[in-house]
């Protein structure tokens, strides 16, 4: 959890419940994580069609001015633990000093004054300016893990929010393409559709463009096949696509088994047999995907 510089809500707490309260603070709990209900499954549905991505619990300062209620975030976190050391920092710091002010108003500086100092201080510890960024990103990669019961060290490089279609049935959710996976998730009032594949068990992944519907990426498994499509970035989910198929596969040649036919290995792979000798841990970001897929051997694995 990490303290942000404190912001008025804009718009109504609908989404959320309280898991605490006190005289000047609110725990609250995004609906749809842990709760239950048919609001629980309307705000799902909103985070899985949109590229909606809060942090899932949130601490705010709520206070009263003119007969009206006004709360101001302060704080965000992926996991409850983390939220609840901030509630329990804030009962034993910070909740005994407010009893002692006399006004509404002193009592507000003296939060907002707290909170910003502690910001800086997080700040002055090179923690990045665009903590609600990094905290949403974090948000997505928990829920990616958790979703497909991935272990924390395998790396999600992009996702893309798309249409999977099955059979005539329209899905809408969002694509993810990790360093190893393709996967898929939609939730759509409590109807859910989820896909995880191994790029080593792509058999062909192509475009497919057919008449008056949008493009679409066409992925046949051993198992069967499945097409994603409504993409905003298209030529980018399918480049990156192409690339993290077609790495899976040079990885899957370089293993072991295929050692033993060195005729088979030189065919494919040609000069980089001696490189493989010296080859170091990759970093699977796009620059290096985009680097791979520039030498003579990557090209040659056939994905079209």
């Amino acid at each position: 959890m990490v303290w942000i510089r404190p912001e008025p809500i804009l718009v109504g707490q609908s989404f959320w419940v309280n898991d605490c309260q006190n005289l000047y603070f609110l725990l609250q709990r995004r609906k749809g994580h842990g709760t239950r209900g048919l609001g629980s499954l309307f705000v799902a549905t909103i985070d899985s069609v949109f590229d909606t991505r809060p942090a899932p619990f949130r601490v705010l300062y709520h206070y009263e001015t003119d007969d009206i209620q006004v709360s101001i975030v302060i704080a965000v976190a992926i996991q409850h633990d983390e939220a609840l050391k901030h509630w329990e920092w804030l009962n034993t710091n910070v909740v005994p000093t407010l009893a002692s002010f006399d006004s509404e108003e002193d009592i507000r500086r003296f939060v907002v004054t707290k909170i910003e100092g502690l910001v800086s201080l997080e700040e002055q510890g090179s923690v990045p300016s665009d903590q609600l960024e990094q905290i949403s990103n974090m948000s997505v990669l928990h829920k990616f893990h958790k979703i497909f019961e991935l272990p924390a060290d395998e790396k999600l490089v992009n996702y893309y929010s798309c249409i999977y279609m099955k059979g005539r049935m329209p899905h809408q959710g969002k694509i993810f393409l990790s360093v190893n996976f393709l996967c898929f998730y939609s939730f759509i009032v409590g109807n859910q559709a989820k896909i995880k594949i191994r790029w080593t068990d792509v058999l062909k992944l192509e475009k497919n463009i057919p008449w008056l519907l949008p493009q679409s990426i066409h992925v046949v498994t051993r198992n069967g096949s499945f097409d994603f499509s409504a993409f905003i970035n298209f030529d980018e989910a399918y480049k990156l696509a192409f690339q993290l198929a077609n790495l899976a596969m040079r990885q899957l040649i370089e293993e072991e088994g295929f050692s033993e036919d060195p005729a088979l290995r030189n065919k494919i792979l040609n000069e980089d047999a001696k490189k493989r000798s010296a080859k170091s841990a990759a970093s699977f970001v796009k620059r290096d995907l985009d680097a791979r897929q520039r030498s003579e051997a990557y090209r040659k694995i056939s994905f079209y």
